[in-house]
């Protein structure tokens, strides 16, 4: 893979490698004090931690979290599991759905006091971990994993509370580079139960000084995790996360980074973090840009997406409230080839075509939603890894209809003219008929019809 693009895709790493851990799985992830977002996507691993060289315990989380109105929360959570320390190797993957209601939201002057309490499901199984995993690690150049998935899927019911309270004590002269920052503490405890008697546990102590829309925050966290007895790779993910960390945070607008260094196992991580909230005031006479670029991938087939749109008038009229636009897209990857980990398709793709999007509502104008449709070239071939590296399958190219449907969060104003936006959607790929090709003495399918989840951004031009 060229230079640039890997350097495009290095923030993937943080899902990709080495040993981790991350947030309870089914809770809010953890935000300083300061934000109460609309919408949050989180990508946890240790990226921002040590590193390591296994890449064992919770190797890999995606958290995403939407307010549902005033004071209700949904939490989407999707956790890979590994472990491959002999004589005992295997994965499964830990998926968590959860709808929270905060009962106290105070402010008074310089302080703040919010908890939640929430019910939810947590289900564990193969809920393509592997594919996720491996097909970040090629795409980084990184080793993939050949792990089996444990037969002990299950899944419960959940029950959570989250508290957190902040009092500033002390904020900064206004004169002067370094003045206008406000001091203070943030205190955090989250406890979460299921009906397998799982229990999660975590509490937190910050100190934070922040000025406008930065938040800079230091403290220590303490873990408890008890009854994970189902299978071996739970119960050392558990053992690992069970620890004192330091937690070091950093937020700057829109995005937030995040990393948490244990002190005694070996399960330090960071978080990549990215929020949107509909209260940010954007510029008033802000239109529908006339250029975009987007950046993004999909899962659980991996593919780097990024994609140029420019501003047309071609199937609605001048006075349509739906801005249409000419995409230009390019996918890239190797994806792994279905449940086995020693094939992946080495995968090439562009395709022009038409994108619709149009505010959600006039209440909600920092959401919008999006349809594209078009056609593209999609090249694939085989590639083999483990006992089968080296060998390849010959190249095949065709003509393949592309579509996509889903949501955009408004996330920071970059200027006048520049915006940066959350992207969360579907984005389906149809041939226009399939191909076979002969590797490792065998017959196999390429192009098939894929439907995807598509995790991007946007930079809007106006």
């Amino acid at each position: 893979m060229a230079y640039p693009l890997r350097m495009l895709c290095a923030f993937l790493a943080l899902v990709s490698v080495a040993a981790s851990a991350g947030e309870i799985a089914g809770l809010p992830s953890q935000l300083p004090p300061s934000l109460n977002p609309d919408f949050s996507l989180t990508f946890g691993n240790d990226f921002l931690g040590r590193g390591g060289s296994t890449d064992d315990f919770r190797t890999a989380q995606i958290i995403l979290s939407a307010k549902l109105g005033e004071r209700w929360h949904g939490v989407i959570d999707h956790s890979a599991l590994t472990l491959k320390e002999l004589p005992l190797s295997g994965r499964i993957d830990q998926v968590s759905g959860s709808l929270g209601y905060r009962f106290i939201d105070r402010r008074s002057g310089q302080q703040s006091t919010r908890a939640t309490a929430g019910v939810g499901i947590r289900s564990t199984g193969d809920y393509s971990g592997e594919r996720m995993q491996n097909g970040l690690h090629r795409l980084i150049g990184s080793a993939t994993q050949q792990l089996p998935y444990l037969d002990s899927a299950q899944t419960d019911g959940t029950l959570w509370i989250d508290a957190q309270h902040y009092a500033a004590f002390h904020t900064s002269r206004r004169d002067g580079y370094f003045g206008g920052w406000q001091s203070g503490y943030w205190l955090r405890a989250s406890s979460l139960i299921t009906s397998d008697s799982q229990w999660d546990n975590a509490l937190g102590a910050y100190a934070v000084t922040s000025r406008n829309s930065i938040d800079v925050w230091l403290g220590v966290r303490r873990d408890w995790r008890s009854g994970y007895d189902q299978d071996f790779v739970q119960h050392s993910t558990a053992s690992a996360e069970d620890d004192v960390s330091i937690v070091f945070g950093l937020r700057m607008g829109a995005l937030i980074l995040e990393t948490v260094q244990q002190l005694n196992n070996k399960a330090s991580y960071g978080q990549l973090k990215l929020v949107a909230d509909g209260r940010q005031s954007f510029p008033a006479d802000m239109t529908w840009p006339r250029f975009s670029v987007e950046f993004g991938f999909l899962v659980p087939d991996v593919l780097v997406q990024l994609a140029a749109k420019y501003k047309i008038r071609l199937l609605t009229r001048a006075e349509s409230n739906w801005r249409e636009s000419l995409v230009v897209d390019i996918r890239l990857g190797e994806p792994q080839f279905g449940d086995d980990p020693e094939i992946y398709v080495k995968t090439q793709q562009v395709s022009v075509g038409l994108e619709w999007e149009k505010s959600l509502a006039a209440t909600l104008d920092w959401i919008s939603v999006y349809g594209t449709a078009g056609l593209g070239w999609r090249r694939e071939e085989l590639i083999g890894d483990g006992s089968l590296e080296g060998l390849t399958s010959e190249t095949v190219g065709m003509t393949t209809g592309v579509a996509g449907v889903g949501l955009r969060f408004s996330a920071a104003s970059l200027g006048e003219k520049w915006r940066y936006r959350l992207q969360l959607g579907l984005a389906a790929s149809a041939p226009f008929g399939d191909s076979h090709v002969d590797f490792a003495g065998q017959s196999m399918r390429l192009h098939k019809s894929s439907l995807a989840v598509s995790l991007g951004m946007t930079f809007d031009y106006e």
